[in-house]
């Protein structure tokens, strides 16, 4: 047998191999004590070719690397089954009578199932890519540098850009990008894209080929500055020229080579794969999944508005418009208001002493002129199919708003019962007149509160699992820290900030996680957010914290919380169910596409390259976070780096980890420095981050040069002093506020 080690990865006859032979008899019994020989010999293609192998795998390796200069991973020579014949090296596309788009062998067919599979790119993501680069191409079958320009912008590439993408998405270096190049490119590109195992090594040969402007197979130390630069800038963006020479000359001494001058592919793979030479894991990234790109997720443009003779007798699904039912003032995509179907009565207090259905009374019979004719036909229709409904000549669409204001919803029952919890009542007729003391149950039946409580989990799990991990918020919107399971301090907020409801108040509300443990009502602060959830699901997010977790649970107070309030079968029941929807929660949140809204910390570059994008792949269910996603354990439990932390030797391991260090504080995930804090704002185009997850004195704390706030929503935490604070997002403005929750 033997094996070959290619010595650079230079394409042409030039190449050199080094080839081990492996001898031992077959006859063991002639020569039963028989050592084996092993020889090395450097040879070319040539002399490879007239020596006698088990096996073509050698000879296949060796000719692949002759022909186009990459030297693969010796694991992908085990491939099942033999190379493909050659084929047309033209694109496929509908015009195109070819079964395959380019010449590859079943070792760059495997590297590149590789990658798709790493991207999450499957028939559907690559058919959008397809139909983009069709569209952009024309009657085009492949991509001059001209039309790639264009197909980058549409991920919002300059086109300055474009010549290095070019050259590195241009594997078989023919000066044209085919279809199939371009959606591995974008594979090596996306968030989703480990940069570890083979799709790293994939990817380093990509960037490799972005740097390596002359083609020659090595970076010169220019280009070599060039990749460093970058990789500093997304670290610290106000990294000086200076600053990263001396830091390109430090990392050029982590190669093996001697002649320092130049870095060729295979040193630079080593490095990477070693550990020794770090951060290029965040370069070579688009901030999205392609997919997600509107260029390519659109792929039809918009249509030019008709003239009022084309709107004439327009029929759009079985129902007809004419030209004087269009409001030429609603433009595609605006926001369009509709009539609530409530009225309230508010005390001067803020509470809401009545609610009336719209539709029972008289301005009713006005409704049918504020809605067009479309839906006036579509409510009548319906109307029609309903016997007996008391409202068959106009039926208007309810929407949400019937449970919203239902007193005998589960969620309004629930906040009830929360009203009677928290009341002081000197004289209970619940209970032949005996007192009650205020954050009480009362007489009330536990098995019925249980039985209330595993339905309000049964609705709301369905209301997180159907959300985004990552919330796009608007603002106005307060932000709430930690409540810990204190319901008083979570009361006092609501009377000052939504006290007739979120439904009634101009404004969004944001949790950021951490509602149980360590205080006593962590059932009653469950409770009383998944109801308001339930009400108002567009206006109250909750994300998760490290503290909605069982394990967390167990060594803290809320399972033992259950179990006393209910029995140990109930008990456990609604811990259970409660834990299930805090399985589902998402983990953050973006607030008008500036404020990162997290529990813990801001992700590392070692996930997707600590694009925003990366949430998407979160799972929908996570019961189990720390082994199911290293993402979502980060964010939850990562804490900034306090200056007092830094003495010399954290300072030069920051500096060497891009920012990011194992959290001593917590034993798990990462503290994170002020300038990882600003390359991920820039990274991200964001300019601020909220997170909760520390107690504070004044219940808030500005830290990070002003771009990061950590906000704590319970005061008296584990019988300290602090105040409880929540942080207004308004107007281009951030305002902190301290609640008196006395």
């Amino acid at each position: 047998s033997s094996g070959i080690n290619a010595e650079y990865g230079v394409a042409n006859d030039q190449a050199r191999f080094r080839v081990i032979f492996y001898a031992q008899p077959a006859d063991t019994t002639e020569y039963p004590v028989a050592e084996v020989v092993v020889k090395k010999k450097w040879m070319k293609l040539a002399e490879i070719k007239v020596c006698t192998l088990r096996k073509p795998e050698p000879l296949q390796f060796a000719e692949y690397i002759s022909q186009d200069g990459q030297i693969y991973p010796l694991s992908l020579l085990a491939v099942e089954g033999t190379p493909p014949p050659q084929q047309c090296r033209m694109h496929m596309s509908r015009s195109c009578g070819c079964n395959a788009k380019m010449v590859y062998s079943s070792i760059q067919m495997k590297m590149h199932r590789y990658l798709l599979d790493a991207a999450h790119f499957g028939p559907r993501e690559q058919s959008m890519i397809m139909e983009y680069f069709d569209r952009v191409c024309g009657a085009q079958n492949t991509a001059s540098l001209e039309i790639f320009t264009q197909l980058m912008a549409g991920f919002g590439f300059p086109a300055e850009q474009a010549p290095d993408f070019f050259r590195a998405f241009d594997i078989k270096k023919d000066n044209e990008i085919t279809s199939q190049e371009f959606i591995l490119g974008l594979a090596a590109m996306d968030p989703n894209t480990p940069h570890g195992s083979s799709s790293a090594e994939m990817r380093c040969r990509y960037i490799f080929r972005y740097y390596d402007k002359n083609l020659d197979g090595k970076l010169d130390f220019v280009e070599f500055c060039h990749m460093v630069g970058d990789i500093q800038r997304l670290k610290n963006p106000n990294i000086s020229p200076e600053e990263i020479h001396e830091e390109a000359v430090q990392l050029a001494k982590v190669f093996s080579s001697e002649d320092k001058s130049s870095l060729y592919l295979t040193e630079f793979l080593t490095a990477v794969g070693m550990l020794k030479f770090r951060g290029t894991s965040s370069l070579f990234r688009l901030q999205k999944s392609a997919v997600k790109y509107d260029a390519v997720r659109n792929p039809h443009p918009p249509v030019a508005a008709k003239n009022d003779e084309e709107m004439k007798d327009m029929n759009v699904e079985g129902m007809t418009f004419s030209a004087n039912d269009v409001n030429d003032n609603n433009k595609p995509g605006d926001p369009q208001y509709e009539l609530a179907m409530h009225t309230v009565k508010v005390r001067r207090t803020g509470t809401i002493s009545d609610v009336a259905v719209l539709w029972d009374s008289d301005q009713v019979k006005n409704l049918a002129m504020t809605h067009s004719s479309a839906q006036l036909c579509r409510a009548n229709e319906e109307a029609k199919q309903k016997e007996g409904s008391p409202y068959n000549t106009l039926v208007i669409d309810r929407s949400h708003s019937v449970d919203t204001f239902n007193e005998h919803s589960n969620p309004n029952e629930m906040l009830s019962g929360l009203r009677y919890f928290e009341r002081h009542i000197k004289s209970d007729p619940n209970n032949q007149g005996i007192p009650k003391a205020a954050f009480s149950w009362g007489c009330v039946d536990p098995t019925l509160l249980g039985t209330c409580m595993l339905s309000i989990t049964e609705q709301v799990q369905k209301v997180f699992v159907a959300e985004p991990r990552l919330l796009q918020l608007s603002s106005p919107t307060y932000i709430l820290g930690d409540v810990h399971g204190n319901f008083h301090d979570l009361v006092a907020f609501e009377k000052v900030l939504w006290r007739m409801g979120p439904v009634l108040t101009p404004s969004n509300f944001l949790f950021l996680g951490d509602y149980v443990d360590r205080g006593e009502y962590g059932l009653e602060v469950v409770a009383y957010l998944f109801a308001q959830k339930l009400i108002a699901p567009q206006k109250f997010f909750l994300i998760r914290g490290n503290h909605e977790v069982r394990n967390i649970q167990a060594m803290f107070t809320f399972k033992s919380e259950c179990i006393s309030k209910f029995g140990q079968a109930m008990g456990l029941k609604v811990w259970e169910a409660v834990n299930k929807c805090f399985d589902a929660l998402p983990l953050a949140a973006v607030i008008d596409d500036k404020i990162f809204c997290v529990h813990g910390g801001i992700p590392s570059p070692e996930n997707g390259g600590g694009y925003l994008s990366v949430f998407e792949d979160i799972p929908h269910n996570l019961p189990d976070p720390e082994k199911e996603s290293r993402l979502a354990w980060e964010v939850m439990w990562s804490d900034p780096l306090r200056e007092d932390e830094l003495d010399a030797q954290t300072k030069e391991t920051v500096k060497d980890s891009g920012g990011f260090i194992s959290n001593h504080r917590r034993g798990t995930a990462y503290l994170f420095s002020r300038h990882a804090l600003e390359a991920f704002l820039k990274r991200n185009k964001l300019s601020h981050v909220i997170r909760a997850h520390e107690v504070k004195q004044a219940g808030f704390q500005v830290q990070q040069n002003g771009k990061l706030l950590t906000v704590f929503s319970s005061s008296g935490y584990c019988g300290g002093t602090n105040q409880a604070a929540c942080i207004l997002a308004d107007r281009n403005k951030i305002r902190t506020i301290r609640i008196d929750t006395s």
